[in-house]
């Protein structure tokens, strides 16, 4: 680097020196950029998987957003050593996808196993022992492009076992909308759980788990909704702290609702009604808190805001929930989350937990100042500036920029003497 960095010192100074000349020039600082080298080993894998595909192919990563990788580890095969596994398509869109295994040997990486998969697209993809042998399983899920993909209508499941020599295909294929692995029975195994939609009818649920050479259903539920049009995200674990679940993020048209399902006697039942998580947009039930139990979220229109007709005009404050044990949910947070997704204010205190309304001298995308319900003292505002407005602004008027583009500032401040001040718990991320 430092021989570099006096190479274009001395190129600069030839360069001044003789004037504006036309036979010499530094080069385009374009052509000095390198992309980032990957770690020895996996760029020796990953040339080896480039010289491995077909000509025009290309690795294909699943349609998980968070899933950023088209090569996989896992130990399939029991040795305590992983293999790296790989989707691929070829030039050809029509064709299915490719599912390519390599192993170790001998200090270099080397393909034994190649393999036409069951749809064009790579949907989801998870890796644990569903069949109960001790050896790691490939549960690959293949849909399609275009209208069906939200409904998930044409997804295919398969299960692949992998013991070293040939590559096992577990069970029948499962048509799926989306699908989930959860110890629902408490038995220390997980059991696969099968989301379908069902056209004018509602949500298909079965509880699969690996038994013999196939899939037994060990329970299903029906839950009737003529006006399901897809599942934005289907997730399982604890939903309290003794309890399993499978969580449904559920869309109707433009809103969505949220339902719980447990295995209570060997039969799966909803322990809340479709009213109960019921939004207008798109929250993720996830572990928000870290506590390991999911949480369930829902708007919450800000007290003092019920007589604006319009709704795009109200800022909606998000809750995250906690199943109550019962058929309802406890709030243990809110936040508030810019409905366009530009940033996301962190949590209020939980000493402030349903005692914070906004402003209503607020304005969607221009100004809000979130206020204690009990006192009226401001906590917090957020801002919008244009760029000429924001060079006026400075730091020491306690402003922290959180979101910009070449026409806004966002940005954001707390009350110095108000209840996030001490430690700054309200400072957002973008």
């Amino acid at each position: 680097m430092r021989k570099m960095w006096l190479s274009a010192a001395c190129a600069a100074g030839l360069l001044l020196l003789s004037g504006c000349s036309d036979t010499l020039s530094l080069p385009d600082p374009t052509s000095l950029i390198r992309p980032p080298r990957l770690p020895a080993d996996k760029e020796a894998l990953k040339n080896v998987i480039d010289r491995q595909l077909p000509v025009g192919a290309t690795e294909v990563r699943t349609r998980d957003s968070q899933d950023t990788s088209a090569i996989h580890y896992a130990d399939l095969d029991g040795d305590g050593v992983k293999e790296a596994i790989v989707f691929y398509k070829s030039a050809n869109s029509s064709d299915n996808l490719h599912l390519m295994i390599l192993q170790k040997q001998g200090g270099t990486w080397v393909k034994v196993l190649d393999l036409e998969g069951e749809g064009q697209v790579l949907d989801k993809l998870e890796f644990m022992d569903i069949s109960g042998d001790g050896y790691t399983d490939i549960l690959a899920g293949y849909g399609v492009d275009g209208e069906d993909a939200a409904s998930g209508a044409n997804n295919v499941l398969m299960v692949y076992s992998y013991t070293g020599q040939v590559l096992e295909i577990l069970g029948n294929k499962l048509a799926y909308a989306d699908f989930a692995l959860v110890d629902m029975n408490g038995d220390g195994r997980k059991e696969l759980a099968i989301v379908n939609m069902k056209p004018n009818i509602g949500t298909d649920i079965r509880l699969y788990q690996f038994q013999g050479s196939n899939f037994q259903e060990l329970a299903s539920l029906d839950l009737p909704n003529k006006t399901v049009t897809g599942y934005y995200n289907v997730t399982s674990g604890k939903i309290s702290a003794n309890q399993n679940a499978l969580v449904l993020d559920i869309m109707i048209g433009s809103s969505t609702y949220t339902q719980i399902v447990i295995l209570k006697n060997g039969v799966l039942e909803s322990v809340i009604d479709e009213t109960t998580a019921f939004k207008d947009g798109l929250l993720k039930s996830e572990d928000v808190n870290g506590d390991g139990i999911i949480e369930i979220g829902t708007l919450k229109t800000p007290e003092g805001w019920s007589y604006f007709e319009n709704s795009a005009d109200i800022p909606m404050l998000t809750v995250y929930n906690q199943w109550d044990g019962k058929k309802g949910l406890k709030p243990i947070q809110e936040q508030y989350r810019d409905a366009s997704g530009r940033y996301i204010l962190q949590p209020f205190p939980s000493k402030l937990l349903g005692n914070v309304t906004v402003n209503t001298v607020s304005t969607v995308d221009k100004y809000l100042q979130f206020v204690r319900i009990d006192t009226r003292q401001w906590i917090e505002e957020v801002q919008f500036f244009t760029p000429a407005q924001w060079q006026n602004e400075s730091e020491s008027k306690g402003w922290i920029k959180i979101y910009s583009t070449s026409s806004q500032v966002v940005a954001y401040r707390v009350n110095p003497d108000g209840d996030l001040a001490a430690s700054k718990t309200g400072i957002p991320t973008s």
